[in-house]
């Protein structure tokens, strides 16, 4: 998913359109979402479960973090570095919490790679895989960035995907 971000943050500026399709479809449209308080930090939050992905309810995907106390430090880097609010800190327990658990961006694991001490888990990413096959997101990126590629790049049967048993 960061490798998407990534790529849509470079496109150049003809690509607009398919840009902002993208965007709309994964869920990063978020300026027409209202704020629905600040978190500890005094930042905007947004109640970002409202945006579906890919066309799905975001509350029916069963993706987003969750902390083991256990191993956790409390450092915080998940908290500060998470754009999409997921995070917040509980000052009466003295520990980050999981405050907004469908603002995650589905499919990110952006904390978990970073977490210090592997604090932090998700779901197996077969979970994921299987909501692409199911939702038939490959074939809908296909037809995204079908202006980018070139004449016969891939047949319709590459571009459709069966989910796995």
């Amino acid at each position: 998913m960061l490798v998407l971000v990534v790529w849509l943050l470079t496109l150049p500026p003809y690509c607009k359109k398919i840009k902002n399709r993208i965007g709309r479809e994964i869920g990063m449209e978020s300026k027409n979402t209202p704020v629905i308080g600040k978190d500890a930090l005094g930042r905007e939050i947004r109640d970002l479960s409202k945006i579906p992905w890919w066309g799905v309810d975001r509350k029916a995907i069963e993706w987003y973090p969750v902390i083991n106390y256990d191993k956790c430090a409390t450092c915080g880097i998940c908290f500060v570095t998470c754009g999409r609010r997921v995070f917040d800190f509980d000052r009466k327990e003295g520990k980050v919490i999981v405050a907004r658990p469908y603002n995650c961006m589905v499919a990110c694991q952006t904390c978990m790679n970073l977490c210090p001490t592997g604090a932090i888990s998700f779901p197996d990413v077969s979970y994921i895989k299987k909501l692409v096959a199911q939702n038939k997101i490959v074939k809908k990126t296909f037809e995204i960035i079908k202006p980018l590629l070139p004449d016969e790049h891939l047949s319709i049967k590459e571009t459709e995907t069966d989910p796995e048993p």
